[in-house]
């Protein structure tokens, strides 16, 4: 085992290229007596004498010079991976793996991400847009750090920080004219549009719809992506169901918004990470931005 200490090697290091203890210490940040016990220190765990010294100079030993060229790139090597470590905790170097729903891409994450970006140039952003079962599937093989969704289910691999609560609502062609408040039954005679109903919102609105309406109703069309279904509403002259974070910087065009009430409902956004694992810099750097960007996105609204 080297008993060696990083502090003794650089004493070595700095006095073979000053030959002076008065040079050396001030270039350590020490005093003359602390580099002469430091170097004492050193020579007693190593068994021989490095240095030589007189009254007027100090100089290396022949072993002395070969036990310096030996710690010269050790401690050149040291001092890049110290170096490449500080800058992935100042965030000047690293990655950022991140995940989302399409719909979260084009919506709340957009100036986030730019934002992040802003501020730290030197940061490789990853992002991998996906549903929400496939985002977990990503984190439990580590293609990405983080996921921002709505995460229904619980998973005993995956930790899951909330955001907030965002309502389903309403958003409907304005020549139907609906009211700034639509209940579940005056919505089951519209013509809607849908998303697929094996997706969570999917699953969510055909269960309502049946315990409330008591029966099933039939969509003029349904789409795997949001933003296909927001341009079918529109062009279809349509109504369909969707999460309020759509209006986050999302053109809707003619569409109108109303309040999806008689029942309310909600689904938690979340941010998901695996258990047990530390987030790098990065990471817990864009988490923070990201909540007081979703703080402010709930103000406003």
């Amino acid at each position: 085992m080297i008993k060696l200490t990083i502090k003794q090697l650089y004493a070595v290091k700095e006095l073979a290229a000053t030959s002076s203890f008065t040079v050396a210490a001030a270039h350590l940040h020490t005093t003359q007596s602390n580099l002469s016990t430091t170097i004492r220190e050193a020579e007693s765990v190593l068994g021989v004498r490095l240095f030589d010294r007189t009254t007027k100079a100090v100089s290396l030993t022949a072993t002395g010079r070969e036990f310096v060229r030996g710690i010269d790139p050790l401690l050149e090597d040291l001092q890049a991976q110290v170096d490449n470590v500080r800058s992935v905790g100042q965030l000047r170097k690293g990655r950022l793996a991140v995940g989302f729903t399409p719909l979260l891409g084009s919506t709340l994450l957009a100036g986030p991400i730019a934002r992040f970006n802003l501020l730290h140039p030197d940061i490789d952003i990853r992002l991998e847009d996906a549903t929400t079962a496939e985002l977990f599937s990503h984190l439990l093989s580590q293609n990405i750090e983080i996921a921002i969704g709505t995460f229904a289910g619980k998973s005993s691999e995956i930790e899951i920080e909330a955001l907030f609560d965002d309502p389903l609502i309403v958003l409907s062609h304005a020549s139907l004219d609906l009211p700034d408040q639509v209940s579940w039954e005056l919505l089951s005679r519209q013509r809607l549009v849908g998303i697929v109903d094996n997706s969570s919102v999917g699953k969510l609105v055909k269960e309502t719809f049946k315990a409330v309406c008591a029966r099933g109703v039939q969509t003029l069309v349904q789409s795997h992506h949001w933003l296909s279904v927001i341009a079918l509403t529109e062009s279809l002259r349509a109504a369909c169901i969707a999460p309020r974070y759509t209006m986050a910087g999302q053109r809707t065009g003619s569409l109108r918004c109303s309040s999806l009430v008689q029942p309310t409902l909600s689904r938690q956004l979340g941010i998901a990470y695996l258990k047990g694992k530390s987030l790098s810099p990065a990471a817990m750097q864009f988490t923070e931005l990201l909540k007081r960007a979703t703080a402010l996105h709930l103000l406003t609204q």
